[in-house]
């Protein structure tokens, strides 16, 4: 009799999968009166009950279910869905957290938890962040970015939301659903404001970006000072070559800092000055040295003699290097 219910359950699943979850319901709730001890076919009534839109049974298959032997973290998820359909948030936030509590590295368990969570009044926020981890967790479920995408979309998130669709359109491309939200996504963000770097990312960027001034100091303060003894007492072309260098070393400390940085923390260097008074003077400062140093070289290549805009450059590179120095990162 266990291999014959196991049959029906195996069909039952691909009825639901066909779209005909009300055959599925049709089939199991003989078997179930006959072996009503089968945890499995229970879920699985549960599960078709969800796709037809009637929670009422479906809550109670699922509640049967988490009484007898089998997978209680499916009957968990099973039960949060249903009470999230009945209105019944709260119960339903209780149910996902204790099925994420049996199986922490399920992402089923944190997909259901994140959607209870998307639905409750005070469970938006919380939801991305869940989410997040079900598409760590199973990078290659599309089900898992649609989530994100849905929880993100809620908070108003565009940058996330378009992000995570794109990633389910190419697991799934045949969704309709995701391309459809997609599209919403990528209208309401052209007319939405870019969101405000937050605080982790702030002072992600931060710890980055200070060591690359110090280094950019030590380079423009230091350099332009062996260039302007070394163009005592009237520079030559062939110096032009050396402060060619200077500007390159300089590039490449940018070029590596942006290479360090990712996704977000890349976002919030671009606009760290505004949110850091004193790396928005260091940056004022070395930018304003390395064009004057920049036109000074080239200047010096077409021939000239003067030495003032090196002094300039090198002015500022030292009102930058004190700031960064006085400052110490903090």
């Amino acid at each position: 009799m266990s291999e014959s219910i196991a049959a029906v359950v195996v069909r039952a699943a691909e009825l639901t999968a066909r779209g005909l979850p009300r055959k599925a319901i049709d089939l199991l709730q003989p078997v179930l009166v006959a072996n009503p001890l089968h945890g499995e076919a229970w879920c699985r009534l549960a599960a078709a009950y969800l796709d037809v839109g009637e929670p009422d049974p479906a809550l109670d298959a699922a509640k049967r279910a988490l009484v007898l032997n089998g997978d209680h973290a499916w009957a968990q998820r099973l039960t949060a869905l249903a009470l999230s359909e009945l209105g019944r948030h709260t119960e339903a936030v209780v149910a996902a957290r204790e099925c994420v509590r049996r199986k922490p590295d399920d992402w089923r368990c944190q997909v259901v938890l994140a959607e209870v969570l998307a639905a409750s009044p005070q469970g938006s926020r919380e939801a991305v962040e869940v989410a997040r981890k079900a598409a760590h967790l199973a990078p290659t479920e599309a089900r898992a970015f649609q989530v994100l995408g849905d929880a993100a979309l809620r908070v108003r998130d565009w940058g996330t939301a378009e992000r995570a669709y794109r990633t389910a359109l190419r697991l799934d491309p045949g969704d309709d659903d995701v391309r459809a939200n997609l599209a919403t996504v990528r209208r309401k963000r052209g007319g939405a404001p870019m969101p405000p770097p937050s605080g982790e990312a702030l002072h992600a960027a931060h710890v980055l970006v200070w060591p690359a001034l110090s280094r950019l100091a030590a380079l423009l303060v230091a350099g332009g000072l062996l260039l302007m003894l070394a163009g005592m007492p009237k520079p030559t072309p062939l110096l032009g070559w050396f402060s060619g260098l200077l500007v390159v070393g300089c590039l490449a400390v940018v070029g590596q800092l942006l290479l360090r940085a990712r996704g977000g923390v890349r976002r919030a260097l671009f606009r760290l000055p505004r949110h850091r008074p004193k790396v928005a003077v260091v940056v004022a400062m070395f930018g304003v040295s390395a064009i004057v140093l920049v036109a000074w070289t080239v200047a010096l290549f077409l021939g000239a003699t003067t030495m003032q805009p090196l002094v300039i450059a090198w002015m500022c590179a030292l009102v930058g290097g004190a700031v960064v120095v006085l400052g110490g990162g903090r």
